[in-house]
């Protein structure tokens, strides 16, 4: 995989070479600004996977309503969901897209961080030599595990998935236990601290900007459920024919 994101690993290292030798920030203060970069990049695709989830909520009664009419036969049920969403115009992936793009930055920064030196200025807030500090806790540079910014990841991870998670119970569980299962990956391969800052930021970013989204778009009410009978209208009541004149 290294070689493949080679490129994006020269054009990220420029990036924080740059921020480091011109504005004289440590790497680990480069890595915060490269994050903000990265997020500023991506806010138009933001925005689309904001619209995307608040059109998935408004349509939720709906899909319900396909769900409950078309349980017994899966195939079926995935062909009506899919002209569902062509209908409506809305991409269940689009919620995703931001996170995927960020992770070929996410591996690039992990190999980088896995091969270039950063000889000097690679200490980050408390991440120091700490000389006798106990081995596997705290990282003595951005290059070594840092259990502290590992517990701060999960914790900012959690925020934001409760800030955008729905309510459905199944949904809800897999993104609240999901942090934990990455914490835990990220433990048992003492990943480097570098990467925990880059994410760590990000995660910041997004909860601040869920929060002020939030605040200022207001939410729509969302849609009436879809009738599940041959002839009913779109408020499940089926319509009378009208009589001769148009009168009922």
């Amino acid at each position: 995989m290294q070689s493949i994101l080679q490129p994006l690993i020269d054009v990220l290292f420029w990036i924080l070479e740059s921020l480091h030798d011109n504005l004289s920030l440590s790497w680990g203060w480069s890595i915060v600004i490269l994050t903000v970069i990265v997020r500023v990049v991506l806010i138009p695709l933001t925005w689309k996977q904001f619209k995307s989830m608040r059109a998935l909520q408004q349509l939720q009664p709906q899909m319900k309503a396909l769900q409950e009419k078309y349980k017994g036969d899966r195939q079926l049920l995935n062909q009506k969901m899919m002209e569902f969403y062509k209908e409506n115009k809305v991409n269940p992936m689009g919620s995703c897209l931001p996170l995927l793009l960020q992770m070929p930055v996410f591996f690039a920064l992990f190999y980088m961080l896995r091969n270039q030196p950063f000889a000097t200025d690679n200490h980050w807030l408390w991440i120091r030599d700490w000389g006798q500090s106990p081995d596997g806790l705290l990282a003595i540079d951005i290059k070594h595990f840092d259990l502290p910014l590992l517990i701060l990841y999960v914790a900012s991870q959690f925020v934001s998935s409760l800030q955008t998670v729905s309510k459905d119970s199944a949904q809800r569980t897999m993104m609240l236990t999901m942090p934990v299962a990455i914490g835990v990956i990220m433990y048992i391969g003492k990943w480097p601290a570098g990467l925990f800052i880059y994410w760590f930021t990000s995660n910041l970013w997004t909860i601040v900007q869920q929060f002020v989204i939030t605040k200022t778009v207001p939410v729509s009410q969302p849609a009436a459920p879809v009738s599940t009978g041959g002839s009913s209208g779109p408020s499940g009541q089926r319509k009378r024919p009208k009589g001769k004149g148009g009168k009922r």
